[in-house]
């Protein structure tokens, strides 16, 4: 079968189980790589090994040294692929932006998995607060530099509907139509509970009830608000929490006073773990719990429930698309600990972790699988 379309990615690298782009990058290659009627090029900083169809730009010095070495490699790309280059299409991940692509001939797609810089100036005096004005800068830049992307592209696709409205809303593109929803997609096989679990990698006590956190940027993920919920447990109620991606230093020095000695004997700081850690965790947890100020979806909350867990989580931003039945957990309001602390308590647990068919069905709309098959469409069909 003759190729119909030449696509050349960019990515800020390329790994499973690293950051969530790379990861994506993964999937995409994976998929797109023996395909007959699309020859899918991939550009990163660097790859485990050589291939063809890898174009290595260098890790530079700095994020924007990075960016821009990326964006020569994969203009040079496009342009070694033959004329017309108009016949190139150059997908780019809206969040690792440079100028140099707005002058790019083709057709050019971009990737919209968050919406920080939409928000920007909702969250200006907590970002001067925790950052200051040189940060703030920064983000009025790359707001500044998005929305000239959004308005260029052919298309953008946003990893959620909440997401989606709010490009829209914010940047008012001049045509809407060419915004879509791609639901990012998590890879349910891997995180599926096997019969036979192993042994549990933070070897916890044996209690009634385990809850589990992941997030490293524990301010935007509320884990204060989850701390100040589990200090209002009553005495007689048995619990512990593990929190992934966190060490006990790097809370007390973000939230001074809130881990008191006697909840630290109830939670179990793990810092950062390996994929594999993070996996068998969530099999040997009751449930999960993202109490997020802001998220764009909540990938982790996926995660969790392929993995057998219900959830408790907030209500905002694109978590109501996944916890979308009563199945699935409960929502609360950001930053409300005694209505987080009353969900936690009440949360009915799934026996043996058996995912209900309700969330079996939002899992589906989830997958690799649904999302390659939707991409696949719009990279031969979209014009």
């Amino acid at each position: 079968m003759k190729v119909s379309r030449k696509i050349v990615f960019v990515a800020p690298g390329f790994s499973l189980g690293g950051t969530g782009p790379e990861t994506y990058a993964r999937y995409l290659w994976e998929a797109f790589s023996e395909d007959e009627e699309i020859e899918f090029h991939l550009v990163a900083p660097e790859f485990p090994d050589s291939h063809p169809r890898w174009h290595a730009s260098g890790l530079g010095r700095g994020s924007l040294d990075l960016y821009r070495r990326n964006a020569e490699t994969a203009l040079r790309v496009a342009r070694e692929l033959g004329a017309p280059q108009q016949s190139v299409l150059l997908h780019v991940n809206n969040s690792h932006l440079h100028p140099m692509l707005l002058n790019y001939a083709g057709p050019l797609w971009g990737q919209v998995n968050d919406y920080e810089n939409t928000d920007l100036w909702r969250r200006a005096g907590e970002t001067i607060r925790r950052a200051g004005w040189r940060r703030l800068a920064v983000l009025w830049h790359r707001r500044r530099l998005e929305r000239r992307f959004v308005a260029r592209q052919d298309l953008s696709l946003c990893n959620s509907e909440f997401t989606r409205q709010k490009i829209l809303s914010e940047y008012k593109p001049p045509h809407p139509e060419r915004i879509i929803t791609l639901l990012k997609a998590v890879d349910l096989t891997y995180f599926q509970r096997p019969a036979i679990l192993p042994e549990d990698p933070f070897a916890r006590p044996a209690v009634a009830r385990r809850f589990i956190y992941v997030g490293s940027d524990i301010q935007r993920k509320g884990l204060d608000t989850l701390l100040q919920a589990v200090a209002k447990f009553p005495v007689g109620f048995d619990w512990h929490l593990s929190v992934v991606g966190a060490t006990r230093e790097q809370v007390e020095r973000t939230f001074p006073g809130l881990v008191s000695r006697s909840l630290a004997e109830r939670i179990f700081f793990a810092g950062k773990v390996p994929r594999t850690a993070l996996r068998q965790a969530l099999w040997h947890s009751d449930v999960f719990v993202l109490p997020s100020r802001a998220e764009a979806l909540g990938v982790a909350l996926l995660e969790a429930l392929a993995a057998g867990l219900p959830v408790v989580a907030t209500n905002v931003g694109g978590i109501p698309e996944i916890v979308r039945h009563p199945s699935a957990g409960r929502m609360v309001l950001p930053e409300k600990a005694d209505e987080l602390a009353q969900a936690l308590q009440q949360m009915p647990i799934w026996p043996s972790g058996v995912v209900p068919p309700e969330v079996q069905d939002i899992l589906a709309s989830f997958s690799t699988q649904t999302m390659i098959a939707r991409l696949r469409g719009l990279y031969l069909h979209s014009t």
